[in-house]
């Protein structure tokens, strides 16, 4: 397996855990505040970086690290990602994943088989398809059904999970994840993460201004009773 960047450690990909970071190139959404938009759309000029460079460092590290995470662009666009994640697992490594939800046929699988121990699902506006058709940049329909699969499998596993939406204003407002934690309710962890309007794919998305943490508290707040826990991530 190929990726397209590797950080060595990190203290806050997998919540309580010491791990690396593998992010993949490729994305099959075009979401305008995507802050990764090289690893989108200019992945091939990027330098590879093998599986086995990953296993080797995580090896040398045994002693240090708990596991890996895998992002991008998106993970589960890669045929080969479950036979590298059991690789990973055969090791005795915890392995998260970051995904947008729309390949619910490999998730099944890595649930099945047990290959994930954490898994984060991107929730990109309500679940409804004009709002996240506009939020993930995307024009096929079959996409946004494959999403709504994806959570379905995830509620329902025994595996440790977050969903996640960033919060942008313009795409995402109070009412938007009021909507999108009644479409979640009794969901285990619910994560509102804070736009940073950095470098976009959109490059208007970068002069945005972000909501205060106070509207974001507020929000959560209107939000508690959906889920069992919730938290605001990037203030």
């Amino acid at each position: 397996m190929e990726f397209k960047g590797f950080v060595k450690t990190s203290l806050i990909e997998y919540p309580g855990k010491i791990v690396s970071v593998a992010f993949v190139g490729g994305c099959n959404f075009r979401c305008p505040f995507c802050q990764n938009p090289d690893l989108v759309l200019n992945s091939r000029s990027l330098p590879s970086i093998s599986e086995k460079e990953v296993i080797d460092h995580l090896l040398s590290k045994r002693k240090w690290l708990d596991g890996l995470a895998i992002t991008g662009g998106e993970p589960m666009l890669k045929k080969d990602l479950p036979n590298f994640v059991s690789k990973i697992k055969k090791e005795g490594f915890l392995v998260e994943i970051e995904t947008n939800g729309t390949n619910p046929g490999m998730l099944r699988n890595l649930v099945g088989k047990s290959l994930v121990d954490y898994l984060a699902l991107d929730i990109k506006a309500p679940l409804e398809w004009e709002k996240y058709r506009k939020a993930a940049g995307i024009v096929d329909e079959p996409l946004f059904v494959a999403v709504k699969e994806s959570l379905k499998i995830l509620l329902s596993s025994n595996i440790d999970y977050e969903l996640r939406t960033t919060v942008v204003p313009g795409l995402v407002d109070q009412e938007d994840v009021i909507s999108i934690a009644r479409g979640l309710e009794g969901a285990r962890k619910y994560v509102l993460q804070q736009f940073m309007p950095k470098i976009t794919l959109d490059k208007q998305y970068g002069k945005i201004k972000p909501y205060s943490k106070d509207k974001l508290e507020e929000t959560k707040e209107k939000i508690a009773d959906y889920v069992e826990s919730c938290e605001i991530r990037g203030v």
